[in-house]
């Protein structure tokens, strides 16, 4: 789920809403079935899934649901992105899921307005409608339109894939984590004497510290910062009392500072700035990071609190509105 940066041109056909999709996912999709909703004139949310088995159709159609029925009232455009071979404009794939979406969104009071199918989402694709075989056209240039202009001056980034944006994650190499790892068991076995109040706001000025210095800090973290940080956001205080930056002046600072310590730091550690950095990207509607990062943190820490509060709200639809308030 994503909740895009604003449309700034009307779309005058769905070659246009194709174009627009890898800016309001943050990557171009394969093997993907995307349904973006509309109230009024804006997007209010955008929703991902790969495509589902035949057989498993139902069962993933309903798994949207939740999120889907918080947007009754809505209108919904589908796009089917690459799927099994195809033989347009005579026989589209997968118009299984089209009919089984088509039932959901009457279920919960949205009109499907529009669904097509294309290959791929980029420049001169075609595309080819499920209700009209004979309406069709081709994609234009998606790093031409008005929304990339404007996602990118917002900040936003849009990967050649979800795999890229991934990659963006990747842990460090095992040595430099194994290191890091033995200098932390360390520092926490030096602190124990340390007061937990005290240690609490050491803790969180330290983190301000780094915070404030993100934005125009232009070398990586040394070891001693990583792991100084790691162990300070292994306190809960500390860490919770960090959700705050996701909004205001330190903002882009602190989702630069939650980035780095996730690839840096190793695990279990790893889970806090990873949490972190899915509550500020969840927080600027950027889902499928989000959803990424979470990946990292339960995989740091299986079962992990805060990660798995915030992968249940992102999968219900939550808006990031609601989130907003918690800060």
């Amino acid at each position: 789920m994503t909740t895009p940066a604003p449309l700034t041109t009307p779309l005058r056909d769905p070659g246009d809403l194709i174009a627009a999709v890898p800016h309001l996912l943050g990557f171009h999709p394969c093997d993907s079935v995307v349904v973006v909703l509309v109230e009024g004139s804006a997007v209010a949310m955008t929703l991902r899934a790969d495509l589902p088995p035949p057989q498993h159709t139902r069962r993933a159609v309903e798994q949207l649901l939740p999120a889907l029925s918080r947007q009754a009232g809505a209108t919904a455009v589908v796009v089917v992105v690459g799927g099994p071979r195809p033989d347009p404009p005579e026989r589209l794939p997968r118009e299984d899921l089209i009919t089984h979406l088509d039932a959901a969104f009457d279920a919960v009071g949205i009109r499907l307005a529009c669904a097509v199918w294309t290959q791929a989402a980029e420049k001169g694709t075609p595309w080819f409608d499920y209700w009209d075989l004979g309406s069709a056209g081709t994609t234009p240039d998606p790093r031409g339109t008005a929304l990339a202009a404007a996602s990118a001056a917002m900040g936003f980034v849009t990967y050649p894939s979800r795999d890229a944006m991934v990659q963006v994650l990747a842990p460090a190499p095992e040595q430099v984590l194994a290191r890091r790892s033995e200098a932390l068991d360390r520092l926490v076995a030096e602190s124990q004497a340390v007061p937990p109040r005290d240690a609490a706001r050491h803790g969180r000025a330290l983190v301000h510290q780094a915070v404030t210095a993100a934005a125009d800090r232009t070398t990586p973290l040394a070891d001693e910062e990583v792991v100084l940080l790691a162990h300070a956001l292994s306190d809960p205080w500390v860490r919770d009392a960090s959700l705050s930056y996701a909004v205001g002046e330190h903002a882009i600072g602190a989702e630069r500072l939650w980035t780095e310590l996730t690839r840096a730091c190793p695990p279990p550690e790893r889970a806090e700035p990873a949490t972190l950095l899915a509550f500020s990207a969840y927080l600027r509607g950027e889902g499928a990071l989000a959803a990424a990062a979470l990946e990292r943190a339960q995989q740091a820490h299986p079962g992990h609190r805060l990660a798995t509060l915030l992968r249940t709200a992102l999968e219900s639809g939550v808006p990031p509105e609601r989130i907003r308030e918690l800060c």
